[in-house]
Parts: structure tokens; C-alpha cells; sequence
């Protein structure tokens, strides 16, 4: 069964970044660079303007989850500063870097709250679905889902893609086993790729 990703708040997000863009600092960071949620004086929240960004959790490096902008990164960590995660720049970013000091008055004044709230109940809907797709599952059922989210992917990103990094670096299972799996659906037609494990392409995956 392929798991339907549940539908960002963008209008919410957008009325977010309107208001809280002129307290912060335009920020432009390069592809791959890692940024903290806040310094030993400051805790930030981050507005994606441009480019993808994912979550890594500290401890192994698995990636939590990714997306483009527009986008908000940092109510989670203002309410419960865990520190267990951090931000990756996939690509070229530009971000504005605000003060939480800053944007909690500005929230206050503006009765922005329920925007924050559908934010973070999407956030907690994104985590509920990636459990669905790798907590106590079988290996091919996992690499399948994976799968179709990378054939989801935009054109210029999905061809860029290393198939095998891309699940993997998400589900935590070995290169092996994702490896068997992949390796046999192309024997059998289902999926086709060039050579280096790029440019998937998904024929009629077996259920």
C-alpha cells in the first residue's frame, strides 16, 4: 500500500513568514552546510525563501524528513528544546534567521497562533506518517514507499538522486538489503535506472 504524505499547511506558512520576515536576518547558506536551532544566548526559528532543507536526527544522521520552500523550521524546538536534531541544506538556501525573543510578541500581537499551530500538527503528521512507512515493516514494502516518493520527486531534483543513498539515508536499513530489493525489481521490469542507481524509473511496482 502507498502512503499518501499528508497535505502541507502552505497558506498558514506563508501568512507565518509574511509577518516574522521583517524581525530577521537574511541568511544565505550553501548546499549541505548543518545549522543549529539556536546559540548558548538564542534560540531561532528559520524561514525558508529558497531551496530544500531536511532534518537530521544528531545521534545517527537518519534524515527525519525534507522539504522546499516556503517553509518555517523551529516551533518544535521553541516549545521543546530537545536538541536532538538539526537542519541540512540540500541545496542553496536562502533563509531568514529570526530572534524566538523576537517572534513570540509579533505572534502575540498579530493572534498568529493557530497558524503555528496547523504547522506543527503538520510536522507531527509528517513524523506519524514516516513511522508508518518503516516501524515494523518488511524490507520491500519500505523500499517500495521509498521508491514512490523519489518518483515524486521534481524532475531536475529525482534526476540527481542516488536511489540507494536516498533510502537508505531515511530508513536506517542496510545498503545490502536495500540493494536486493531494488536490484531485483529491475531484473523484473518493475523499476528501470541508469547506470549508477539515477534516474529512477517506476514501470508498475507488485503490491
Amino acid at each position: 500500500m502507498v502512503l499518501t504524505s499528508p497535505a502541507r499547511p502552505d497558506e498558514e506558512i506563508i501568512k507565518l513568514i509574511d509577518a516574522l520576515r521583517p524581525l530577521g536576518e537574511k541568511v544565505n547558506v550553501s548546499a549541505r552546510k548543518r545549522i543549529g536551532w539556536r546559540t548558548k544566548e538564542t534560540s531561532y526559528l528559520y524561514l525558508l525563501l529558497r531551496g530544500e532543507m531536511s532534518v537530521l536526527r544528531i545521534a545517527d544522521g537518519l534524515l527525519l524528513g525534507t522539504t522546499n520552500q516556503p517553509h518555517i523550521f523551529g516551533f518544535t524546538e521553541m516549545f521543546i528544546p530537545m536538541q536532538c536534531n538539526l537542519l541540512r541544506a540540500e541545496t542553496d538556501c536562502t533563509l531568514i534567521c529570526v530572534d524566538v525573543a523576537q517572534a513570540v510578541p509579533e505572534i502575540d500581537r498579530l493572534q498568529l497562533w493557530q497558524e503555528v499551530a496547523k504547522l506543527c500538527s503538520w510536522h507531527t503528521a509528517g513524523m506519524l506518517h514516516r513511522d508508518l512507512q518503516i516501524v515494523n515493516q518488511r524490507t520491500p514494502p519500505v523500499v517500495h514507499n521509498y521508491l514512490h516518493e523519489l518518483d515524486q520527486l521534481p524532475p531536475e531534483r529525482k534526476h540527481r538522486v542516488n536511489i540507494l543513498n536516498y533510502i537508505q539515508e531515511r530508513t536506517g536499513l542496510s545498503r545490502s538489503s536495500i540493494l536486493n530489493v531494488i536490484t531485483t525489481l529491475k531484473r523484473n521490469n518493475y523499476i528501470d535506472y541508469e547506470r549508477g542507481g539515477y534516474q529512477l524509473k517506476i514501470n508498475n511496482l507488485p503490491d
